[in-house]
């Protein structure tokens, strides 16, 4: 016969909730230092409510309501709201998706944390940490026959040019950022960030965009 399971002690609570709160710190350390929408205070509040929430719904209620994981749960639909927040859209380019999926991380930090999964979050808050600090300087290398390349263009206002230059990046599996726009009378000036496609098939595209008569200038020209 399995023995009684012992209750953690306060002090023992007390230390899951540290334990949440330091590794949504180191989170939310990476993201201050790239000044980032949600930082350190954002990502330990987060962890350390999630681990709280846990906590209260595992030992707070007693009987046959006690149910942590109802609480978990809830605490991952929660840090949903938080997570959009942090998401910006600026023209066609969002960012903040990574801070959204750190809170979302620190959210899981506090949990597991206060479930008692010393280990595991400590692992898990390793892993983390090596994504946000490794994966981001790899990209160059992983995407090297993709490069990312900037392109200024002049067109004619009011002619659909960017719609048709991102349906054509897309169509060859690239993706589009505008950095700026601006008018000068009726030629509009665009700025833009192009990544995620081959140099040939890059090429392609904006042969075929020069050719239109809307666009005046692409700097730097395609290949001929």
């Amino acid at each position: 016969m399995l023995g009684a399971v012992t209750a953690p002690t306060e002090l023992e609570l007390v230390a899951r909730l540290a334990l949440a709160l330091a590794l949504g710190a180191v989170l939310g350390l990476e993201r201050e230092t790239r000044h980032k929408t949600a930082g350190l205070r954002t990502h330990s509040l987060v962890a350390l409510g999630s681990a709280l929430f846990t906590i209260a719904g595992a030992f707070a209620v007693v009987g046959i309501q006690a149910d942590p994981s109802r609480v978990a749960a809830q605490v991952v639909t929660g840090i949903g709201f938080i997570g959009a927040g942090a998401m910006i859209r600026s023209g066609l380019t969002i960012t903040g998706i990574t801070t959204a999926a750190t809170l979302w991380m620190a959210a899981a930090f506090g949990v597991a944390a206060a479930m008692g999964m010393y280990v595991v979050s400590v692992a898990a808050g390793g892993m983390a940490l090596f994504i946000v600090l490794a994966f981001g300087p790899m990209k160059p290398y992983v995407l090297s026959p993709r490069s990312r390349r900037r392109l200024d263009i002049s067109h004619a206002a009011g002619h659909d040019t960017l719609d048709a230059l991102v349906a054509s990046v897309g169509d060859a599996g690239g993706r589009l950022s505008v950095i700026e726009t601006g008018d000068d009378g009726d030629l509009r000036h665009t700025s833009i960030v192009v990544w995620g496609i081959a140099k040939a098939n890059l090429d392609d595209v904006l042969r075929n965009l020069v050719d239109r008569e809307d666009v005046i200038e692409i700097n730097p020209p395609p290949p001929n």
